[in-house]
């Protein structure tokens, strides 16, 4: 087998690995939340409907999949420190403005 590290891996198999996850959480949902009650501890969250927890989940999912397949990671990760505008984080070392 090669090894994939440097190259672009077409968009199918990113798309594919992205729904995987995104089916993941659904099952999450319907097997562990829903069955056994955390609904009741988990803020904002409503029973079989669209919720801000899948909301965050599918943002959660894309930008890890965006990331974890992108060609060059150092220099997307140092164009994803520049969103924080000098707020001040840990991750980039930047002092709060």
């Amino acid at each position: 087998m090669s090894e994939t590290h440097g190259t672009r891996l077409p968009f199918l198999v990113r798309l594919a690995v992205a729904l995987t996850l995104l089916n993941t959480w659904v099952l999450f949902e319907e097997v562990v939340v829903d069955r056994l009650g955390w609904w009741r501890y988990m803020p904002c969250y409503r029973v079989g409907q669209f919720c801000e927890w899948d909301v965050a989940a599918i943002l959660v999912i894309a930008f890890v999949t965006f990331v974890g397949f992108a060609e060059n990671r150092a220099a997307l990760l140092a164009r994803v420190r520049g969103f924080c505008a000098g707020a001040g984080c840990r991750r980039c070392g930047r002092a709060a403005s």
